[in-house]
């Protein structure tokens, strides 16, 4: 990453609860006002991980680490000028609207992002991205959906616009090729697998191919896999995915109210339904357990009191709920609807934390640097990172462990 000779701090170390505050109050500005790109910042950005447009939407701002290993991809094409981005002292700092000044760091690009497939025919960028610092991401349809139609798509996504940047979805014989290239990245190699993308046609919703690709993966890593894809329409599809080695499972609601189903994601209410969903996932807690099957739940579309109501559905049933802020994106039908305040979002995670905290179920995700696009924060005992290790050492503990945190103090470097 750019700028961090001094960014290591002491394992487990947590901030004070001032401290708490402010990251938390920087973290959710970012995602709502956006960050805005000094040309200080600019000329000096030649090894930062840049956003592209397959990992658009929720993953397609600039990523950024912040004191106390707080991870965000703050929007920079969608962005109010609230937050920007500068140099000070020879290193990143993020300016607020108050003018005050927090030290922070730019992921950099991994190398594969440079380099063509084996047989030069396809870059590797185009067939997986990194969606956040340690986790991989694959998308089974490419740039496709079957909910792409006009009647059919989610108001919010733009993944039929994707073309250009996304490789098609024939191009699986690629995957393994670019995961090993991903795996072993100097910079920030992958530690965990995400297959998700559009919605292709059939009942399985994508579970056989996920089955399929995570049996592929598994012979090779220890590595864990996380499926995201729409409820499919018979539980023998979970059973499938759980058989094939698949660890962690989400199907999104995305939605809590009637309304809003109908009217921003009107394909997933007429072919599958919430009730279809709530099915799905209470059969996944049986097979994947508590918390490694969750739910995203969009903020910002419908009234809060209706996501409020979701999440603490979701907690009572042992899913973990992912907070996903709605971000308006070019090309879309909502990419002029405005996004929710800072104290909104300060409010909702409150709620959040308080209605889930009986049920012993965290805000999600777990993974430290998955929570860059989400209303959560890395702080307590239910937090950890990742780690990968070839197949043929076995596995001798668990996936993931505590991370180790980063103070301010340690920000300090230069900028490139």
């Amino acid at each position: 990453m750019i700028g961090t000779e001094k960014f290591e701090s002491q394992s487990g170390e947590e901030p004070d609860s001032e401290s708490e505050r402010l990251l938390t109050e920087l973290k959710f500005g970012l995602l709502s006002c956006g960050l805005r790109i000094g040309e200080d910042a600019r000329h000096l950005m030649e090894f930062a991980k840049k956003p592209i447009r397959t990992r658009s939407g929720t993953s397609g701002g600039l990523d950024v680490e912040l004191p106390y290993s707080v991870f965000v991809n703050a929007p920079v094409a969608e962005t109010s000028g609230a937050y920007s981005l500068g140099v000070s002292n020879g290193q990143f700092v993020i300016v607020d609207h108050n003018g005050t000044s927090f030290p922070a760091r730019l992921l950099r690009a991994p190398e594969y992002y440079a380099d063509k497939t084996l047989d030069a025919c396809e870059d590797m960028v185009r067939v997986g991205q990194m969606c956040s610092p340690d986790r991989f991401c694959y998308g089974m349809t490419g740039a496709t959906c079957s909910l792409w139609a006009a009647d059919d798509r989610c108001r919010f996504c733009s993944i039929g616009l994707n073309y250009q940047a996304d490789a098609s979805s024939s191009k699986t014989k690629y995957l393994m090729q670019v995961l090993r290239r991903a795996v072993n990245d100097a910079s920030h190699p992958a530690k965990h697998v995400l297959l998700g993308g559009g919605t292709p046609l059939g009942d399985d919703m994508g579970a056989c191919l996920a089955s399929e690709l995570t049996r592929q993966i598994k012979q090779e890593f220890d590595i864990s896999i996380y499926v995201m894809i729409c409820a499919p329409l018979r539980n023998e599809y979970i059973d499938q995915l759980y058989d094939s080695g698949v660890d962690e499972l989400g199907m999104n609601v995305e939605f809590w109210s009637q309304q809003a189903w109908e009217t921003y994601i009107p394909g997933k209410h007429r072919r599958i339904g919430k009730q279809r969903y709530l099915k799905a996932l209470e059969h996944a807690v049986m097979r994947f357990g508590r918390i490694n099957t969750r739910s995203i739940i969009i903020a910002g579309l419908e009234p809060l009191d209706n996501t409020l109501e979701g999440i603490k559905f979701f907690a009572s049933m042992g899913v973990m709920p992912i907070i996903s802020p709605f971000r308006p994106l070019r090309g879309t039908e909502l990419e002029h609807h405005p996004t929710l305040s800072v104290g909104q979002y300060l409010q909702l995670y409150e709620a959040a934390t308080n209605v889930c905290a009986p049920y012993d179920i965290p805000l999600g995700p777990t993974c430290v640097g998955c929570q860059n696009n989400t209303l959560a924060m890395p702080f307590g005992s239910h937090y950890h990172t990742y780690f990968v290790q070839p197949r043929n050492e076995g596995q001798t503990e668990p996936y993931y462990r505590q991370p180790a945190r980063k103070s301010s103090a340690d920000l300090a470097g230069p900028a490139n």
